[in-house]
């Protein structure tokens, strides 16, 4: 059975989408574009997702590309591609973004989100779909946000608890130049189980009984040449729910930052994901059958490199007004990497490494945790910013500690990878695996639930399961005391006289340089050192059950 390396899986990727013409031994070539069919409507999807408050042009990693670390994405630069790709269409194009816009940097959280909006809107989007960061900032302030936005907000699972009616319609119709499309927005569905309780107090997104009939009566009602799925679900949820609804003719990803290098076909359902971070824009061309159907498509995911598209100015001014507040707090230096801060990857990265060492050391833990966000763009070797550190922790709050055992902590860890790994993709959160610092963990990822767990060392010996260990992480609005990472029923638990970001400080004050590197701190028996795509592993490393993925980062 062949896995696919971080390296592997897109170098081809990376080096076509640049321009360069490359060969990939080790790759299966990619799937032909249909023949071109004379009749029918045309029409062109374009589709970005998970830009994660990066308003500016970033570095943004590229295996394979010389160099590796490449200037890309930004908004202004965005809507430049935007309109380029607009112009030269054969037939009506609709722009669709599903979401995780609002949360993901310092500006973004200083703000709740303000920062993002007028941006956001000068993309000229034509329908949205809330991610699962949306609600970072709390309820009302997330419906707020939403009613700003100037254009429809479609999610088919996001309701109020107390009246049990939906937030938003669960699907819009749009017409443009004779061509009937009908789009049925969903969000991940279990972030009002997982995120902070305080941020989605009085929603939910776990319903998601009938959507299969309910687009069957979509189909017959409206009539729609196209019926999309702008998901916020994940690639390998998004890929079931392609197997289980296929009267879907298309379903947008998004939530795992994958980047797809063509596109997945689940039946006749293409399914599609543009990476984040605005580094990428994915486009579907379809043309639809005059009975109805998708005759032909063609996929390509478009890089925003700062070296091809100029900032849109219109675009750039409402950015620099939108951060102009923040630049003094965004540019003050925290310390210097001499490696860089990455998270690309489903087991060990550099940039949690260093998080979860200054948890640990700050907190005089024997075990400190991090929640490992999916998002964070790529820091070079340089000073590092207090804008880079919101960047990998677009949050703040208390740190925690407190003690458990060690069967707690090898139960625990087995929930976790669940989460990861799980071969039913319902019971998929998030895309990496624990994140610690004092603990080393050896697993098989590909074993049943609560059969993983090879080796746990904390500090270098095995753990016990009567012993007793220290754990810090940080708090989580609105849930119980006893919480720490996820992790309940810790014992003794206290919340410390300090912040994660204020962690950070008092570490750097003691590190003023890191280096971090990769050291085996979480290990695989049964995958590569460097796992890149959460969906190819999931699907068995078999290249024709998971064609694509170019993974752009691990959670959302």
């Amino acid at each position: 059975m062949k896995f696919w390396t971080r390296r592997e899986v897109i170098a081809s990727t990376a080096l076509s989408a640049i321009g360069g013409a490359v060969s990939t031994p080790n790759l299966a070539a990619a799937p032909a574009p249909n023949d071109r069919i004379r009749e029918g409507k045309r029409l062109t999807l374009l589709h970005f997702t998970d830009t994660h408050a990066q308003l500016e042009t970033h570095p943004e990693y590229l295996p394979g590309a010389t160099p590796e670390i490449q200037m890309m994405g930004g908004y202004a630069r965005l809507k430049t591609a935007i309109e380029h790709e607009r112009a030269h269409c054969d037939g009506p194009c609709f722009l669709l973004d599903g979401g995780d816009e609002f949360q993901g940097s310092g500006p973004a959280a200083w703000s709740e989100g303000e920062v993002i909006l007028e941006p956001l809107k000068a993309l000229g989007i034509d329908v949205f779909t809330p991610g699962n960061w949306e609600p970072a900032y709390g309820p009302e302030r997330f419906k707020r946000t939403m009613a700003q936005l100037g254009c429809p907000v479609v999610c088919y699972n996001f309701h109020d608890t107390a009246s049990g009616n939906r937030l938003f319609p669960a699907s819009i119709i749009l017409e443009r130049q004779g061509v009937k499309i009908a789009v049925v927005g969903m969000t991940d569905i279990g972030a009002s189980g997982r995120q902070p309780p305080a941020e989605f107090r009085g929603m939910d997104t776990t319903r998601i009984e009938g959507l299969r009939d309910f687009v069957k009566e979509l189909r017959v009602g409206e009539r729609p040449d196209l019926v999309v799925a702008l998901t916020h679900t994940g690639l390998s949820i998004a890929r079931e729910i392609a197997r289980e609804t296929p009267e879907f003719d298309v379903v947008l990803s998004g939530h795992t930052h994958e980047r797809t290098a063509w596109p997945i076909l689940e039946g006749n359902v293409i399914v599609v994901e543009p990476g984040c971070f605005g580094s990428f824009l994915g486009r579907l061309d379809l043309v639809i059958k005059p009975g109805g159907g998708v005759a032909s498509h063609d996929f390509r995911l478009i890089p925003i490199l700062a070296s091809r598209y100029d900032e849109n100015a219109h675009v750039k001014a409402l950015v620099d007004k939108s951060l102009a507040e923040y630049r003094a707090r965004m540019t003050k230096q925290a310390g210097r990497t001499e490696t860089v801060l990455m998270r690309y990857d489903l087991l060990e990265t550099t940039a949690d490494d260093f998080i979860a060492d200054a948890v640990r050391e700050t907190a005089k833990a024997d075990i400190g945790f991090t929640n490992g966000f999916r998002f964070g763009v790529p820091v070079p070797p340089k000073v590092i910013t207090e804008a880079d550190l919101w960047n990998l922790l677009p949050m703040d709050a208390r740190m925690k500690r407190g003690w458990i055992t060690g069967k707690e902590l090898r139960g625990y860890l087995e929930r976790e990878l669940e989460m990861v790994y799980s071969k039913s993709p319902l019971k998929l959160n998030g895309g990496w695996g624990p994140r610690a610092s004092g603990m080393t963990i050896v697993f098989d990822a590909l074993a049943g639930f609560g059969q993983r767990i090879v080796s746990i060392k904390i500090n270098g010996r095995e753990a016990e399961d009567e012993g007793r260990y220290t754990i810090a992480g940080c708090e989580r609005e609105g849930e119980p005391l006893d919480v720490i990472c996820r992790h309940r029923g810790t014992h003794d638990t206290q919340v410390l006289p300090m912040s994660i970001h204020e962690a950070l400080e008092e570490y750097f004050i003691a590190h003023p340089v890191i280096a971090p590197r990769r050291d085996g701190r979480e290990v695989a028996l049964d995958l590569p050192p460097e796992v890149f795509s959460q969906d190819a592993v999931l699907a068995g490393g078999d290249l024709d059950k998971a064609p694509t993925t170019p993974h752009g980062l691990p959670h959302g």
